[in-house]
């Protein structure tokens, strides 16, 4: 608590990945947290909070946010509000919004609720590289440089929140994640949309994950449609790895010379998402020519498929 009471920066764990904590208020904390991680500033920060009363401190809510934070807080859903003048423009890339959520995970509340202030937590990986989901994968992304990380164990979902626009007539997601569009919809009684906002667009944008490269590995990725996408389409060579959603999928796929590796034992989608980043970081270790994944998972009867972002580089569940 001291080093963030002192203005300090402590890599904390919530129950999508882990994060990079400073004193969301404190301009100069928030300039830590871009200085380590070599963010850029046009990328704002979200902004953790222990319940609604603190969001409304720092936003102008609405009755839409309201309800949707008794659904789905703690939680990852991210909400984009109009901000109030007591957060500091560093913390939203200069913007007149700020993106907030209150995390489930026991340790980050906990921090909340002994620190008494809201905190800015983007994941604790250096720009655009892969987030992390342990405490090692914290220490190894930054090494000597690594801030304090208070470890939480492996965190549940894997994969960053669902972040929802309210600063519109029409709410929009801009980052799909754990949250579907589904459950939004269904929740609000209309079809909820993801952005069109295009990567490549200049100037800040008001959600993290939006520019043209975020949440990759250094190796090539090619994604398959589905399983028989891949099995039909991956070349067998030494030069590449297979990443196959279960291991339900490694008799359809056959021998062959390609590293392999899954993504969970039978097709589990919260298993898939919690061991993505993981996985990934493992295949990017090899050094090989090009990663080869699908993500397709049937369960119950339901078929649901990760996606990347418009430039292959972005993971992220849908329905």
């Amino acid at each position: 608590m001291d080093t963030l009471r002192g203005g300090g920066v402590v890599a904390l764990p919530t129950e999508t990945v882990y994060g990079l904590a400073c004193l969301a208020l404190n301009k100069t904390s928030v300039q830590k947290v871009f200085k380590i991680k070599g963010r850029p500033t046009s990328n704002p920060l979200i902004v953790h909070v222990l319940d609604f009363e603190q969001a409304e401190a720092i936003s102008f809510t609405n009755e839409i946010a309201k309800e949707l934070a008794k659904l789905f807080w703690p939680g990852p859903l991210t909400m984009i509000l109009p901000k109030k003048p007591i957060v500091p423009r560093e913390v939203t890339a200069g913007l007149e919004s700020v993106a907030i959520r209150s995390p489930s995970h026991s340790l980050f509340r906990k921090v909340l609720e002994l620190t008494g202030e809201p905190l800015a937590a983007p994941s604790a990986n250096p720009h655009s590289k892969l987030s992390p989901t342990t405490a090692d994968e914290v220490l190894q992304a930054f090494g000597k440089n690594c801030p304090p990380i208070l470890d939480g164990g492996k965190c549940a979902f894997g994969l960053e929140s669902t972040v929802l626009d309210l600063t519109s007539n029409i709410p929009t997601i801009l980052r799909p994640g754990p949250i579907a569009e589904k459950e939004l919809g269904d929740f609000l009684g209309a079809e909820i949309k993801p952005s069109s906002f295009p990567s490549f667009a200049r100037g800040a944008r008001k959600s993290p994950g939006l520019h043209p490269k975020h949440y990759a590995p250094e190796t090539p990725i090619r994604l398959y449609q589905n399983l028989n996408s891949l099995v039909k389409l991956a070349p067998r060579s030494k030069r590449d790895v297979i990443i196959l959603p279960s291991r339900k999928s490694l008799p359809k796929f056959g021998a062959n010379g390609s590293e392999l590796f899954v993504l969970s034992n039978d097709g589990n989608v919260n298993e898939i998402g919690q061991n993505l980043y993981g996985t990934l970081r493992k295949a990017d270790k090899l050094h090989r020519d090009k990663i080869h994944i699908s993500l397709l998972d049937e369960c119950g009867g339901h078929t649901r498929e990760y996606h990347f972002h418009e430039n292959m580089s972005c993971l992220y569940p849908s329905e």
